[in-house]
């Protein structure tokens, strides 16, 4: 999208003009840990892309971009521990059962190169100040903390499962996924940690 001059505004421009559309959100691709591909960002590009959408944002007022945000995306959280959104949010599979961690993105994302709205947004305000030195990472501290002493007095909870450890994968763990095709053929498949394996 950064290699055709125009094309940013081009698309600001198309949903800006839309009446049913209320604002406009954008993220960028976010990599996983060691991956190298061409869609990648470069450091050089996103301060190029928050250089024009900065521009693209005082002329257009449906799209949502601030100098926190721009601030974010140039320099995202660097770990899960760091982002607010993925210590405060709980992402499940589409069967509603699997848990994804760390975050919506699932498996190794890195961090450093996430471009993710919703983090970089909650980023954005992480140390925002709320009054005097108190910033929001603070309050959010303080909710976490109140949040697991309150649960530990439950029955059968010790602490939300957002903020606790996720559990690690056994090795000999196995399932079988049952695929159906366009026919009535059912074909199976078998999950191991290092790959899957289609049942003859």
């Amino acid at each position: 999208m950064l290699e055709r001059s125009g094309y940013l505004e081009e698309y600001i421009s198309f949903w800006s003009g839309r009446p049913e559309v209320n604002c406009i959100w954008a993220s960028t691709y976010s990599p996983q840990v060691g991956e190298r591909t061409p869609e990648m960002l470069r450091d050089e590009d996103r301060e190029e892309l928050m250089r024009q959408l900065s521009g693209l944002a005082r002329r257009y007022p449906k799209f949502l971009l601030n100098r926190r945000i721009s601030q974010a995306v140039v320099a995202p959280p660097k770990n899960p521990q760091e982002c607010l959104f993925s210590r405060m949010s709980t992402t499940y599979s589409a069967d509603l059962k699997t848990h994804v961690e760390p975050c919506v993105l699932g498996g190794t994302p890195d961090c450093s190169q996430c471009g993710c709205i919703a983090s970089v947004g909650l980023h954005s305000v992480n140390s925002a100040k709320l009054f005097g030195s108190v910033k929001v990472n603070h309050l959010v501290q303080v909710s976490m903390a109140v949040g697991k002493w309150v649960a530990g007095f439950r029955d059968g909870s010790n602490s939300p499962i957002r903020w606790q450890a996720p559990p690690t994968q056994r090795k000999t763990e196995e399932c079988l996924v049952q695929m159906a095709g366009s026919s009535l053929e059912q074909v199976s498949f078998e999950l191991h940690p290092e790959g899957v394996r289609k049942e003859p």
